[in-house]
């Protein structure tokens, strides 16, 4: 929030959980919400693990995470969803995986669709039997490309009409948001590449080692840096650049098949970023408040033993805030915290 924009905004909701220090101790009206992505990937996770599932609220707007073994559980799930997913689309568990996300907006599948395409051609030349010089190389059916898209939208049509028209090298299987389907490929998926975005974030939360591209100009890039270190918004939770972002000129497909090539040719990444990312998958979502009138111990506790944080959905948590702030404007405080007409099934985004 700058200073100059006090003049017109009430109150903020944001997504960054960053704040800079402001004399006398001065904070701007507002409230922190989370990556959403973050949120609704840990949600699917626990949702389909038989152990974690319980950790969830009815209604979905809450969950319970382990302040220890956070990483341990969301892990142990994430392997579940993966071996039913692959399961279910006939893939092995020694199958390679590209998740491949180009982006919802015409403009975001235009910039990622060729560079892509090549990359993962070069790489697959490169990698897989009979192009590869290597005579360890496993075939190319042993490779998989999963391309996912926002059902409906101009960037699912673009790609499928790019596909048709240009092909692809090796085996594509195709995803849409409907039914949370992209986050169980994420979850099943050995590498990334996807259009910066929420998508990102999930990706962060499910274990999935990811090369961020972003259609930047550099005086654009160089305005963003001025501000922030990094683009993304999980590198810059963490404060470190832990997903590759590949701004520009840096996605060309050379960048993205060399990225595929050496995590391939170290399995080891992956957990490298579990650990780099350790902690600030939970900073990324809204932790809400103990209610100390129930729990007496400065930590909740479950019968697990285990002590644990309650994380909020961002969407909540922003409609109850305004939700509040429409009845004190029009309704003078009346059933103030009566949210009974905003609790409607939403569908997943």
């Amino acid at each position: 929030m700058r200073n100059w924009s006090e003049n017109y905004v009430d109150f903020m909701h944001y997504t960054v959980p960053l704040t800079a220090a402001v004399g006398g101790d001065y904070k701007f009206p507002s409230q922190y919400v989370g990556q959403y992505g973050v949120y609704e990937a840990v949600h699917h996770i626990y949702s389909h693990s038989s152990r974690l599932r319980q950790l969830v609220s009815a209604d979905g707007t809450e969950l319970h995470a382990s302040q220890r073994y956070f990483s341990k559980d969301c892990e142990s799930a994430i392997q579940e969803v993966r071996a039913s997913w692959r399961q279910a689309n006939g893939l092995s568990d020694d199958q390679s995986v590209i998740f491949f996300a180009p982006g919802n907006e015409l403009k975001e599948a235009q910039f990622t669709m060729e560079s892509t395409r090549k990359g993962v051609k070069e790489f697959l030349l490169k990698y897989s039997a009979p192009t590869s010089l290597s005579a360890k190389a496993r075939p190319l059916d042993n490779f998989v490309t999963v391309i996912s898209t926002h059902a409906g939208s101009a960037g699912e049509q673009y790609a499928k009409d790019y596909v048709r028209e240009h092909g692809w090298t090796g085996k594509i299987v195709w995803v849409t948001n409907q039914d949370s389907e992209h986050l169980s490929a994420m979850c099943a998926a050995d590498f990334g590449i996807i259009y910066d975005g929420q998508m990102v974030s999930s990706a962060a939360a499910c274990h999935l080692p990811t090369m961020n591209l972003m259609n930047m100009r550099m005086h654009h890039q160089f305005y963003s840096d001025l501000f922030n270190r990094w683009w993304n918004d999980m590198n810059i939770i963490a404060d470190n650049n832990v997903y590759p972002e590949l701004v520009g000129g840096e996605a060309w497909f050379g960048k993205i098949a060399d990225t595929l090539a050496s995590w391939y040719l170290n399995p080891d990444t992956r957990y490298l970023m579990i650990r780099k990312f350790e902690g600030f998958i939970q900073d990324g979502m809204a932790k809400k408040p103990i209610d100390r009138s129930v729990v007496k111990t400065r930590d909740i506790t479950l019968s697990d033993g285990r002590t644990y944080d309650v994380f909020m959905d961002p969407m909540t948590v922003a409609t109850r805030k305004i939700w509040a702030d429409m009845q004190a404007y029009e309704l003078r405080g009346e059933r103030l915290h009566d949210h009974t007409a905003i609790k409607t099934q939403m569908h997943a985004m």
